[in-house]
């Protein structure tokens, strides 16, 4: 039961985190062709012109690679510690970057006084998803210690 619980919880991860790596690349185009600061001149802004979202692009990124080498990796030896240590590790830039980006979006919309567009809209759904995925990495820690605790058969 230990190892469907962990795969299960890593492929919703993967899921998550892929889901949320096309929101965060989607939202530097503009379809409704509207500033991001509602001025007179109208300026394409793309998530790589702030500096959070590329890391939240990077922390995503380590994230989808992570959960694609474990998915392969425990089926053919098991859980291991590496299981245990490397999902503590990956929950945790996940989060950093979830919160770092939830963080900074909802202070620019604040400081300069702005309404919600659809860029911000895709971001805090990318962030959000990035979160879930956060929980489905802890369900996998949760179930890789439980799976090392339980005596073998």
């Amino acid at each position: 039961m230990g190892k469907s619980v962990i795969l299960v919880a890593r492929l919703v991860a993967f899921v998550c985190l892929v889901g949320a790596l096309i929101i965060l690349l989607m939202s530097s185009q503009y379809s409704d062709n509207e500033s991001l600061f509602y001025t007179e001149v109208q300026l394409e802004t793309k998530f790589t012109d702030f500096r959070v979202y590329i890391y939240m692009l990077g922390c995503i990124g380590v994230g989808i690679a992570y959960n694609l080498f474990q998915t392969v990796l425990p089926l053919s030896i098991g859980v291991s510690l590496l299981d245990l240590f490397g999902d503590m590790i990956i929950a945790n830039i996940l989060v950093s970057g979830a919160a770092a980006t939830f963080g900074f979006t909802l202070e620019l919309s604040r400081v300069a006084d702005l309404e919600p567009t659809s860029f911000f809209n895709k971001i805090f759904i990318s962030a959000g998803l990035s979160l879930l995925a956060t929980l489905f990495t802890l369900i996998s820690l949760i179930s890789s210690h439980v799976a090392l605790k339980a005596p073998a058969n």
